[in-house]
Order: C-alpha cells, then sequence, then structure tokens
C-alpha cells in the first residue's frame, strides 16, 4: 500500500478543497487572553473579554465546521491553554472527527496538560519560540519568568512525545539568536521552523512593525536558513487561483475570532460574518463572494512590477497597513528588490 507524508495528504487535500471551493481548514481563535505579552503581537487586547464565545457556541460551531467538512482546525488566540474549558473544546473537536492543532507558547505545559493533548488526539502543537536565552526571550515576552516556564514545557512535550513544531517569529530583538533557537529546538528533536513577517496589529495599530527587520538581514537569514522558513498561511497560494486574493483564504481555509467573527484569516479580519446570528454555512458562502468580488484599484502595480517572483506582499498585508488591498509597500518592495538582486549576483550563469 502507499503511503503519503502527513503533510503532504494536507496539501493535496487543501489544493483539491481549493478546486471545489470547500474549506479544508479553519483557524480558531478561543481567546485573546494571554499570559505573556509579546512586543510583536497583533493580539488587539491580550484580555479575554465577556463577549468571547462561551463553550456551548465554540462547540456548536465546531459541530457545523465538521458538518461543511472541514478537516483540521487550528486552536490558537491568545494563549488558548488560558481557558478552563480548553480540555472540552479539544475533546468535542476529536469527536467530531476534526484534526486539531494547537499553537501556543508552551509556558503553560504541564504533564497533565500533556496528557490532555494526547487524550484529545492533538495532531499538532505548533509552539512559539523567541529566544534561546532568558534575557532575550523576556526582552520579546515582557513577563520575567517566562523563559523558565517555557524551557519547561518544551521539556514536557518532548516527555510525551507529541507532535511539535517550534517556530520563531525573528525580529530586531531576537534575530541574532535564530541559529541558537533551532539548535536548541534541533536537540530536543522537534522540527524547528522561522517567519520574519511582522505585522500590523489587526485594529490597525503600527507598533508591531517597529520590531521588523531591515531587508537585507531578512535575505541574510533566508540564506543560511531557508529550509526552515516557515510560510505563514496569507502567503500559501492556490493552485489554479486566478484571482485577485491569491491566497487559500476564501478558497479552502477561514478563520473565527473569539467574539464569533468568521474572516478570510486572522490576517484579513473581513468581511466579520457574525456567526451569532448566522451559520458556518452561510457565512462560508459570503467568503466566497468576497474573494470573487475583490478588484484591484488603480493602485494595482504587480502584474508589471519586475521583482514580483520575489515579494511576499499579500493582499492582508496591504489592507491591514493602508485599507486598500492593491497597495504596493515600500518594506516588501525592498525587500524583493534584495532579494532579486542576491539571487543575481548568486547566479552561476553570471559573467564574473
Amino acid at each position: 500500500m502507499k503511503t503519503i507524508a502527513p503533510d503532504d495528504f494536507l496539501q493535496a487535500l487543501s489544493a483539491k478543497a481549493a478546486q471545489s471551493r470547500r474549506p479544508e481548514g479553519v483557524t480558531f481563535e478561543l481567546t485573546y487572553g494571554c499570559n505573556l505579552r509579546c512586543v510583536h503581537c497583533y493580539n488587539p487586547t491580550h484580555r479575554a473579554l465577556p463577549q468571547e464565545l462561551t463553550t456551548g457556541e465554540i462547540c456548536a460551531l465546531l459541530n457545523q465546521i465538521a458538518d461543511l467538512g472541514a478537516l483540521t482546525v487550528t486552536f490558537t488566540g491568545g494563549e488558548p491553554s488560558v481557558r478552563p474549558d480548553i480540555g472540552d473544546i479539544l475533546r468535542h473537536a476529536r469527536r467530531q472527527g476534526l484534526m486539531s492543532h494547537l499553537m501556543t507558547n508552551a509556558t503553560r505545559i504541564t504533564p497533565s496538560f500533556t496528557d490532555l493533548l494526547q487524550e484529545a488526539g492533538v495532531s499538532q502543537v505548533n509552539v512559539s519560540i523567541y529566544g534561546a536565552t532568558e534575557a532575550v526571550y523576556e526582552g520579546m515576552t515582557g513577563v520575567p519568568g517566562s523563559y523558565r516556564q517555557f524551557r519547561q514545557g518544551l521539556l514536557n512535550l518532548a516527555a510525551a512525545a507529541l507532535p511539535v513544531v517550534v517556530r520563531m517569529p525573528v525580529t530586531t530583538v531576537n534575530y541574532e539568536e535564530i541559529q541558537a533557537c533551532r539548535q536548541l529546538i534541533e536537540s530536543l528533536e522537534m522540527k524547528f521552523q522561522y517567519c520574519l513577517e511582522i505585522m500590523t496589529g489587526v485594529t490597525g495599530d503600527r507598533t508591531p512593525l517597529h520590531y521588523r527587520l531591515a531587508t537585507d538581514v531578512k535575505v541574510r537569514i533566508d540564506q543560511e536558513l531557508l529550509p526552515h522558513r516557515w510560510i505563514s498561511e496569507p502567503e500559501e497560494s492556490c493552485s489554479g487561483n486566478q484571482s485577485f486574493i491569491e491566497c487559500a483564504c476564501g478558497q479552502s481555509r477561514f478563520a473565527i475570532t473569539p467574539y464569533g467573527e468568521m474572516n478570510l484569516c486572522t490576517a484579513f479580519p473581513i468581511p466579520r460574518y457574525d456567526l451569532r446570528s448566522g451559520t458556518v454555512k452561510e457565512g462560508w458562502e459570503i467568503l466566497k463572494q468576497t474573494v470573487d468580488r475583490a478588484q484591484p484599484s488603480d493602485r494595482y502595480e504587480c502584474p508589471t512590477c519586475e521583482v514580483r517572483p520575489h515579494c511576499r506582499q499579500g493582499r492582508s498585508d496591504a489592507w491591514l497597513e493602508t485599507g486598500d488591498m492593491s497597495s504596493c509597500l515600500p518594506h516588501f518592495k525592498e525587500w524583493a528588490q534584495t532579494e532579486h538582486r542576491t539571487h543575481a549576483l548568486l547566479d552561476p550563469r553570471r559573467p564574473r
């Protein structure tokens, strides 16, 4: 019998889902509550507000997600483990036949919590790492003692032999420790990935961009560590998708906020369809229409841009920063130009 790697299976499934315009994956923000205060974070409140979805509302939405044919649901936040009902939610997702992924900072991962993850059949744990030393890690999180808790959480995950991917958002604070972070994670026989994209807060707050690396530093990191780069959801293009919004949003994926708003993704918080007054099935139709009706404005330069093959700007980046999906953001253009020049210099066909 032919076997296929889980990542390859999910990628193939996502491509088929996009072709048929059926959702394959859902990102579910369970709460904006978090025990850390990371400098680069786009979280709008860092607090769990009273209007967040109840346990019953979340479970009802999971039923609808399963009925719609989605396979994977990624639970994130905030920090999802701060919800006291996280066990009930994970168990319910499993009963509905959904594959659960959990995004966590690992600072609250105890042996009893790893028991819960195994019991609930969580198929992947995505952990964020912010530094390899206490000073740098806590310089990112803003919380004394969080580094020690993170290291213990990692050890608990390793002891439980759970499938773990550790992802590093690389910023001006921690970029010098990227290799040390990789070595730390690989010493625990876990998979390491890094991400260079830092985005505007979902409320339009540009503070996180203060921690975005210069483009030449980004290109240098890619040269050294490219096989470990994490391609974030907005950058995942759909096979054969010719729409203005080229990513998986509204093609095979969607997101739900802690307040029950159904959006294209966590980084693309539109159209804010209210699931408390509607259904996931109805919301999916609205999301598809949002994608299909999106049109470029007269500011759209991408088709004629010579560095487009190297550009990582998505429609969501432009929308978050300017309110216009068509805008060309100077940082991304400079990044693409720097990468283009670097590729040309490294081209073995180039005359010496």
